[in-house]
């Protein structure tokens, strides 16, 4: 099965320098039924739709695509093909593991934009990201923002990431 780490653990290697609390795997949507099954004793994680959506294990969330839900919409990034063919291996807590793009990760923390206050660092992350990465494949980020669906919450995420992107002076591809 395709898979891939992401978020908090994700950041880690992406440049964030927080101590990690958990460790979140993504699998594509479509596997969230399957995955139910492989941990009976797990407690599932449902949809909004009331459709499995992963599991939790002890310092684990096993998570079939992320829909996300704002207002009246809702959005699903999904571990597709095109993220799958971009993932790249990096060691977490001594285990060389797959991980999702620096782009999504970005993308995916900047739609949640959690803070302290929800005992969360999505942002701290976001931030961390931009200043330890070489280059960022705007291009890329783009459309999987587009994928994502036309929301207020993802365009705002994108013009926030260009944002800080460009007062923090870092050589972002395609960032105007």
């Amino acid at each position: 099965m395709v898979w891939a780490v992401f978020a908090g653990a994700a950041a880690s290697v992406y440049g964030a320098t927080r101590p990690l609390t958990d460790v979140d795997i993504l699998v594509p949507l479509s596997a969230g039924d399957w995955v139910t099954t492989l941990f009976p004793e797990a407690a599932v994680l449902r949809q909004e739709d009331g459709a499995a959506g992963g599991v939790k294990l002890p310092g684990i969330d096993l998570i079939a695509g992320l829909t996300m839900v704002e207002g009246d919409a809702a959005y699903t990034m999904d571990l597709d093909d095109e993220m799958a063919a971009r993932r790249t291996r990096h060691e977490i807590s001594g285990v060389v593991v797959p991980v999702i793009p620096p782009e999504d990760n970005m993308l995916l923390k900047a739609v949640w934009g959690r803070g302290p206050e929800q005992g969360k660092h999505d942002w701290e992350d976001v931030e961390a990201m931009i200043a330890h990465l070489p280059a960022i494949d705007w291009g890329y980020l783009r459309w999987r923002a587009a994928q994502c669906g036309p929301t207020p919450g993802v365009r705002r995420a994108v013009e926030r990431l260009r944002d800080l992107a460009q007062r923090t002076g870092i050589q972002v591809e395609g960032c105007r």
